[in-house]
């Protein structure tokens, strides 16, 4: 059996976010500290993002990973990240897999206490996670029936003990597990999931102060003063608060509104002008991403030669520098402080459209071809800059406006690629499952390849073998750009803007783009 035990930590679990309005002033922030040799006002600590962190209630799993840092001191999570983007427990005390890994035991924590005085048990997690069919619930949607990571079953061992039962072998799962998958909803919200709507039920340090949150514009978490693990906070308070334009969000950094705020790369130079610090951390790779990887809307989708020429046909360095100012092109999969990249597949992917050409010729396609790809607002100006690209080769490309969300999300069963898409590599398998073989698979494509090294980096997790879970991740990597199932475009760097004098440079989880939110430390 594979075995690993961990004791629950302090710190708090997985990111990222969506979108929001601008905002009034009205700061909490000291700007007293730093230089002056007193302590930095701890009272609170404001953060400008680009979205709005509860747009849809406080159901954590109504979330992607982005909403992490908001709700990691509200929800404890079965697993988390730690400060070095590990995946380590946290209700979980121990965890086991079966030799075929195809089970998960997890041994819980049963003193994290909700509002109502109830603690999480064995039967309150598996409440929550027989919620894995509920389409509402997008955190679950790979756990239910038919998903790349189906949980068959959820029994109750004992009164701290649950075993997940998988479709199909699962090693590593317990990545998976990290918030908001792994939020574990109190019993009155398990019992009525709309009360979420307007309040959060959770067992974690931090809790919505309702009075003080206006909707949209500014949400204000404060610290549960008995709470046991409430000192792993260092602010007495957080206010989160959204700020749609990136230019405002800079603005506002700059003149004290906020804290520190998740800026763009194309802000960066304007906030260090600005005389605020800025750190960025990278591992967000955007990709073109193919739908259609077996030709089943058309015979050249189903050749990586077609992919392999599209991908050496994009002059990465001049659509960077034009489109994304700041962030740094790339042909891995991987992001390049990940130990599965692969300096030579720079070289290998490089810009060459006379060799893109040959490869299509080579596939049997010597005057090219046309496909279709709807765009939406957001993908517009990098669709408009690739498309000469690809008219050089002679692939012609009709972009097609979205006439609605439901049309660009159905454009995954109807037109051949999409994109660009953001993946963060903290979680692989992850990423493989959920979006290679997950909702970008509508057409049922395998790949023996992406399939056996994803699952050796489980098993190497697992094992908590790291020279196996690099040489696992170096394999997938090469797979992944030499099919063509994704197309790298570049490696976008996540800059925070902070005020030096109220905190200290904020750190990450690995690659992930956004602290954990009990990192934040007051400057002194």
């Amino acid at each position: 059996m594979s075995r690993k035990t961990t004791a629950r930590g302090a710190a708090v679990v997985a990111a990222f976010a969506v979108s929001a309005l601008t905002l009034a002033a009205c700061s909490g922030s000291g700007t007293d500290g730093g230089g002056s040799g007193e302590p930095a006002d701890a009272s609170v600590l404001v953060i400008g993002l680009d979205s709005d962190q509860a747009a849809l209630g406080y159901d954590p799993l109504r979330y992607g990973s982005g909403q992490r840092m908001f709700f990691e001191g509200i929800y404890d999570s079965l697993f988390l990240l730690d400060a070095d983007g590990q995946v380590v427990p946290d209700l979980v005390t121990n965890f086991e897999y079966n030799e075929d890994q195809t089970q998960l035991t997890l041994d819980l924590d049963t003193s994290a206490t909700f509002a109502d005085g109830s603690t999480v048990t064995a039967d309150l997690v598996k409440e929550n996670l027989d919620f894995r069919g509920d389409p509402d619930l997008s955190a679950y949607s790979g756990f239910a029936e038919g998903g790349e990571q189906e949980i068959s079953d959820v029994a109750v061992v004992d009164e701290d003990t649950v075993t997940l039962t998988f479709a199909a072998p699962q090693p590593g799962f317990e990545a998976n597990l990290v918030l908001p998958a792994g939020a574990i909803v109190g019993p009155a919200g398990v019992a009525d999931r709309s009360s979420l709507d307007a309040a959060a039920d959770g067992s974690g340090p931090l809790e919505v102060d309702g009075e003080a949150t206006i909707k949209g514009n500014s949400y204000l978490l404060v610290k549960k003063a008995d709470h046991p693990d409430v000192d792993g906070y260092p602010f007495e308070s957080y206010e989160f608060r959204p700020i749609l334009d990136p230019v405002a969000r800079v603005n506002a950094a700059i003149s004290g509104e906020v804290d520190t705020a998740f800026i763009t790369s194309a802000t960066q130079a304007q906030a260090e002008s600005g005389g605020v610090g800025v750190v960025a951390n990278g591992g967000v790779i955007q990709n073109l991403l193919p739908f259609d990887k077996n030709g089943s809307l058309a015979p050249q989708w189903g050749d990586p030669r077609v992919w392999n020429a599209l991908s050496i046909a994009i002059d990465r360095e001049t659509y960077v520098a034009a489109i994304h100012p700041g962030d740094i092109p790339t042909a891995n999969v991987l992001p390049a402080d990940s130990p599965g990249y692969i300096p030579e597949l720079e070289e290998e992917f490089a810009y060459d459209p006379e060799a893109a050409k040959e490869l299509l010729a080579e596939a049997g396609y010597p005057d090219g071809f046309s496909f279709e790809v709807v765009i939406t607002a957001g993908s517009q100006r990098d669709w408009e800059a690739i498309q000469p690209y690809f008219a050089e080769i002679g692939v012609d490309v009709a972009l097609k406006n979205a006439s609605s969300t439901e049309e660009a999300f159905a454009s995954v069963q109807t037109t051949p690629m999409g994109g660009p898409i953001a993946l963060t590599w903290t979680n692989p398998p992850g990423n493989v499952f959920g979006v290679l073989f997950g909702f970008a698979n509508f057409h049922g494509a395998e790949n023996p390849a992406i399939q056996g090294a994803a699952g050796a980096y489980g098993a190497a997790s697992g094992a908590g073998d790291e020279d196996a879970q690099a040489a696992a991740l170096t394999d997938l990597n090469r797979a992944i750009a030499e099919s063509g199932w994704l197309i790298p475009l570049f490696e976008q760097l996540s800059p925070w803007a902070y005020n030096q004098s109220v905190i200290d440079e904020p750190t990450f989880p690995g690659t992930d783009s956004f602290p954990i939110l009990s990192t934040f430390t007051p400057a002194s």
